[in-house]
């Protein structure tokens, strides 16, 4: 409404407007954006374990942020898990098959701060040589390994993302002998006792990341003259020598040994082996020397 008012001036009536003017506030909140994870990558694929050693894994993601990039690589942060994907990303920690909090670096200078949205990042996990396959002949063959990157931002918001196309972790079949098989001195005709063969003893590390058998193959010892190779004989017990398993041969042969992969750095997985030897009568004097060969192969069992 309008008020007038009625002045009198110079004997006149005149008729004026009074205009009343006002203010209101403005006021606006600017949410926090949920930052993205995008081109999450794992390399190298597949994935191949060294034998008794540790390998490399490289992860690689681009993050994003509305509100800047630096709300995630400054003020938030990130996480990077690497697993085998049937137990998940929120797995517990497991040399076997989970990697968590994995030391992860910006890219460059890839997230520049101020206005950039954003930025890459890297992160390299450690893995152990018996870390779990899964490739075609492995027990989780249906599966594959995979890395999660999660980013959240100064407000907390966060989301996550893992690799489209996540590689195999491949079998490795592989071992070490430790020893040399010492049968000491022994007279012509002469068999190993049960105590000699006690002695005579190797031992097979499985330094690999599946179940093993062994192919084992040896060569005629030389020296004076000749030992054969059959006349060596070997088992995975403690046994006397006409009852002990296998026979040596020159050609490599599949021993059903069922060596177990380790599942800790700290326990190697081992099999003993028990030897004798039976020397020939007549056999000449003097030194004798070969060398016998493990391989290892693929255990069905």
């Amino acid at each position: 409404a309008i008020p007038l008012a009625l002045l009198l001036v110079g004997g006149l009536l005149m008729l004026t407007n009074t205009i009343l003017a006002g203010t209101s506030s403005t006021s606006v909140t600017v949410q926090g954006a949920v930052p993205t994870v995008t081109v999450v990558n794992i390399s190298p694929d597949p994935i191949i374990p060294t034998e008794n050693a540790t390998t490399s894994i490289t992860i690689t993601a681009t993050i994003s942020d509305s509100n800047g990039c630096d709300d995630v690589f400054t003020s938030g942060t990130i996480a990077v898990a690497l697993y085998r994907s049937g137990v998940g990303a929120s797995c517990s920690v497991d040399d076997n098959n989970c990697y968590q909090n994995i030391t992860w670096a910006e890219v460059g200078n890839t997230c520049g701060g101020g206005a950039d949205t954003s930025g890459d990042m890297v992160a390299t996990a450690t893995i152990w040589y018996f870390t779990e396959a899964t490739d075609a002949s492995s027990t989780y063959s249906g599966e594959t390994w995979q890395a999660q990157v999660k980013a959240v931002d100064e407000s907390n918001a966060s989301s996550t993302a893992t690799d489209a196309s996540p590689p195999e972790l491949n079998s490795v079949y592989a071992l070490t002998v430790d020893s040399a098989i010492a049968y000491g001195s022994m007279s012509a005709d002469a068999t190993s006792t049960l105590s000699e063969i006690g002695q005579s003893t190797t031992t097979v590390t499985n330094t690999g990341n599946y179940k093993i058998d062994t192919e084992v193959s040896g060569t005629d010892m030389t020296g004076s003259g000749t030992i054969i190779a059959s006349k060596q004989k070997y088992a995975t017990s403690l046994l006397g020598y006409e009852s002990l398993t296998y026979t040596l041969s020159t050609s490599a042969t599949a021993r059903d040994l069922n060596i177990v992969k380790a599942t800790s750095s700290s326990t190697p997985s081992t099999q003993d082996t028990y030897w004798g030897i039976s020397i020939p009568s007549a056999q000449a004097e003097g030194g004798y020397s070969g060398t016998n060969t493990f391989t290892a192969i693929y255990s069905a069992d």
